[in-house]
């Protein structure tokens, strides 16, 4: 079973959508609050994850991470320019209201302003005063797990719910962040994840495994065609487990 099989016989997208958001499975709302209130009312602190236009690469893969201590906002951003050797840029600084809907980063060689809205933000052009969902410069908020020393974000809007050979299941692309560096030498991995319902137990059909967080730095191994190798879960804490109850909808 690969993510392409299990999409085709997944529910299918709009129906899982609507049944994720009547579930409470926290998907992006397409409606962006009033500009005046984002500040206060969209749930704006967290990360958020895209690929945005670039002029001398295929694109950027962003991670942003926004989060405010005692009224002070802070941001972390990796960029990495794909296809470009060592084409990773880490910054971090902080952040300031300029109005109830931008922030203006603030930082060594930083002056980018972000739209915020509830699910998404989006970086302005000098000219732009306002965020448009359909931009090609928008990154997602991603929902966040973490326990066990680990740390997984992934896209609601990406989390399916089927019956797969008979067993319920829960599939996802998916990012995990290691607190210490593992035994094989990573700190973080990307693949597909897919959860068995009934049995409270994952298999990862296909996964790399990279040097540094945020699957950045060196790829230090990649597998393919694992379906089948199932896993249990470590516990209660472990971010997959977190990920059962968060999607289930039960």
């Amino acid at each position: 079973m690969n993510m392409s099989h299990l999409r085709r016989n997944c529910i299918a997208a709009a129906i899982a959508l609507f049944l994720l958001s009547v579930a409470g499975f926290g998907v992006a709302s397409a409606q962006a609050p009033d500009g005046h209130s984002a500040r206060d009312s969209a749930d704006w602190t967290g990360y958020y994850h895209g690929t945005v236009p670039a002029a001398s690469s295929p694109g950027i893969e962003v991670w942003l991470n926004l989060d405010e201590f005692d009224g002070k906002v802070r941001y972390d951003l990796v960029e990495t320019y794909l296809e470009e050797k060592d084409g990773t840029v880490r910054s971090t600084g902080t952040a300031k209201w300029r109005d109830g809907s931008a922030l203006q980063l603030v930082g060594k060689d930083e002056n980018r302003v972000l739209f915020v809205a509830e699910g998404w933000v989006q970086f302005l052009g000098a000219d732009e005063t306002t965020g448009d969902e359909k931009s090609d410069y928008v990154l997602r908020r991603m929902d966040a797990f973490a326990g066990d020393g680990q740390q997984l974000l992934v896209d609601p809007t990406q989390v399916r719910v089927c019956v797969q050979n008979g067993r319920r299941i829960i599939a996802f692309p998916g990012l995990i962040n290691f607190e210490h560096r593992t035994e094989g030498g990573h700190t973080s991995l990307a693949g597909d994840f897919v959860i068995d319902v009934e049995k409270k137990e994952y298999e990862m059909p296909s996964v790399r495994y990279y040097h540094d967080r945020f699957a950045t730095g060196k790829l230090m191994h990649s597998a393919e065609e694992n379906e089948g190798d199932w896993l249990p879960f470590s516990g209660d804490e472990d971010v997959l487990a977190q990920a059962l109850e968060a999607y289930r909808g039960e």
